[in-house]
């Protein structure tokens, strides 16, 4: 299924009735509004080279295009694709404050110790 082109998915059906009408197409008036968005896409795909020119159709057109980016000092003619690096992004650190390396750790929880319980001597 291929992708209609969201410049004609974002128009009104008068204005696409309009459009079709504007670029020659004929047999349209009982297509509903995705067939239509259909149609006008595949028509103007087709006929690309006849209708790239036309300033009513430049939203459709330009849409079309690959992002390119041109490079630095190269005229609007030449342009290249440049491809963009990916790098990891790092992991987040934690830091103690410098307040907590200063202090020796205490613990907050008491600490028991058991010992053996004690044995007297009694003379008998």
């Amino acid at each position: 299924m291929a992708t209609v082109a969201y410049w004609l998915q974002r128009q009104r059906k008068p204005d696409l009735q309009n459009l079709a009408s504007h670029v020659g197409m004929t047999n349209f008036d009982n297509l509903l509004k995705p067939e239509l968005e259909t149609a006008l896409d595949d028509y103007l795909r087709t006929n690309q080279p006849r209708l790239h020119t036309d300033p009513a159709l430049s939203g459709f057109y330009k849409r079309l295009e690959s992002p390119v980016k041109r490079e630095k000092g190269a005229g609007p003619a030449t342009t290249s694709v440049v491809e963009e690096v990916k790098r990891p992004k790092q992991r987040r650190q934690t830091f103690k404050a410098r307040e907590d390396l200063e202090q020796p750790y205490v613990s907050s929880t008491p600490l028991l110790i058991h010992l053996p319980p004690h044995h007297s001597k009694t003379a008998l």
